[in-house]
């Protein structure tokens, strides 16, 4: 045995890892996988803070703000939201798949053009579409443009902004950078508005309509600087590289057919908040947008969940395809597909019953006057627990090449939901329905009326049920066959 101290314990603990955990890290430096996962954890860390976030500055605009103040900027929010949405012609979706693909075959020249016609819509476009922004407000409510001049040109200067933030983060995430591109406008909005309307809050100052709008454009500004900061170095290759935009008919098109679709999944809160105001006043607008900002959190464990079991599911089904329904592959996706439904449907359990008991405590912190929002917002559960009862039946028609049918159902909605706003829901008012709950109701019906087309249309096109009940029988069905 040889002579001198013995180490103590801390000094073994302290030397083994000054050892192991360089070591570690180097693997997961190293290792694709370890990367992406981290990436994607860190991603739904920063929309757990991002929709805490968000619950936190709407409770605050709610208590600083009269509520037909706070009902206007919502509406003027959901319409910059459309707005800014337009001015891309929605070409970012394409991103995903004509970057990465000339990025991969070693076609630079592509990848650039893409990036370039995507700005010259955005410069192009941003143009008309502010001009239709102002007359439409104009139209429905003058008494914005008479009383709050101001909040309406703050608000169409923050369109091409936001339109900017949106494009430039999609192509960022298609070169591989999408905490670089992603995590600014996801965390860096809610928590700077929580910041500032906490700070106004403590100093007892009231929040006027022009105080907030411009507000919201100068974070969308700082969000923009901060996005060019991150991940202006990846874009080198466009000044390298002579773009080619030979194909921008190509690219916008496809925008434009994966349009309705990416704005119910999108930005379905701010579509709804919009067709509100035309069957109710301000003030139910702002109780609308109370409603919803209440059921956001089940939203995003929604689609958390699917997140993380689509590419599984994906995977699998499309080995299936390629080897002609092999057996073994389809009864993954069957499972995954059943595992999926049944987390979703345990989340809305869980939310249904977290809400029994603390809505009234929740809608209690908006104010007296937000009490009646309780109602609408037990009827806008009806939307996510459809979305969890009917399946994810995007990714199964898209796979299975059914993206005519998910497009059409999209733009069926779309047309389908103003309608109901404008005729519908006044004539259910007319007949002594509650505002906000014929309101609430009428769109979570159509909602779930959507989601069910949509799954017989994939049960119909595929052969593949994708439903909680349906999932769960097929996977019944193959294992007592001997399969798993």
């Amino acid at each position: 045995m040889p002579c001198g101290r013995y180490p103590s314990g801390r000094q073994i603990v302290k030397g083994a890892a000054s050892v192991m955990i360089p070591g570690l890290f180097a693997r997961a430096s190293g290792s694709e996988t370890m990367r992406a996962s981290f990436a994607a954890g860190l991603m739904v860390a920063v929309r757990v803070v991002g929709t805490l976030g968000t619950l936190v500055y709407t409770v605050l605009m709610a208590r600083l703000m009269t509520p037909h103040d706070f009902g206007l900027a919502w509406t003027l929010w959901s319409a910059v939201f459309i707005a800014s949405y337009l001015s891309t012609l929605n070409i970012g979706a394409t991103a995903i798949r004509e970057v990465v693909h000339a990025r991969a075959t070693g076609n630079d020249a592509a990848a650039a053009g893409f990036i370039v016609v995507s700005r010259r819509i955005l410069l192009a476009v941003s143009g008309p579409v502010i001009a239709g922004f102002i007359a439409v407000v104009w139209w429905r409510n003058p008494a914005i443009v008479a009383e709050h001049p101001l909040a309406l040109w703050l608000a169409a200067a923050t369109i091409p902004v936001m339109g900017w933030n949106a494009t430039n983060s999609a192509q960022a995430a298609a070169l591989d950078q999408v905490v670089r591109s992603q995590v600014p406008g996801m965390l860096l909005r809610p928590l700077a508005f929580t910041l500032a309307l906490g700070a106004m809050w403590t100093l007892k100052m009231a929040a006027g309509l022009e105080t907030v709008i411009a507000l919201y454009l100068f974070i969308a500004v700082m969000i923009a600087l901060v996005q060019i900061k991150l991940v202006w170095p990846y874009f080198g290759f466009v000044r390298s590289a002579k773009p080619d935009v030979s194909a921008w008919r190509h690219w916008v098109l496809g925008g434009l057919l994966l349009a309705p679709g990416r704005l119910l999944a999108d930005r379905l809160k701010d579509l709804l908040v919009l067709i509100s105001a035309f069957p109710l006043g301000a003030i139910g607008v702002a109780q609308i947008a109370v409603a919803l900002s209440l059921i956001n959190f089940l939203n995003f464990a929604i689609n958390a969940v699917e997140t993380s079991f689509s590419p599984k599911t994906a995977r699998s089904l499309t080995r299936g395809l390629a080897e002609g329904v092999a057996p073994r592959d389809m009864r993954r996706a069957i499972h995954f597909i059943a595992i999926t439904g049944v987390l979703k449907m345990a989340m809305v359990a869980g939310a249904v019953t977290a809400l029994w008991f603390l809505l009234p405590l929740i809608v209690r912190l908006f104010g007296q006057e937000y009490e009646a929002a309780a109602p609408a917002a037990w009827c806008f559960v009806l939307i996510p627990a459809s979305n969890a009862f009917f399946g994810n039946t995007s990714l199964v028609m898209q796979i299975f090449d059914q993206r005519a049918e998910f497009f059409l159902t999209s733009l069926l909605a779309l047309c389908v939901l103003p309608l109901v706003g404008i005729f519908g829901v006044p004539l259910l008012i007319a007949r002594g329905g509650d505002p906000l709950v014929a309101t609430s109701a009428s769109f979570a019906l159509t909602l779930v009326a959507l989601q069910a087309l949509r799954w017989a249309l994939c049960l119909w096109r595929t052969g593949i049920d994708v439903s909680f009940a349906g999932a769960l029988v097929r996977r019944a069905l193959l294992n007592r066959a001997g399969g798993r």
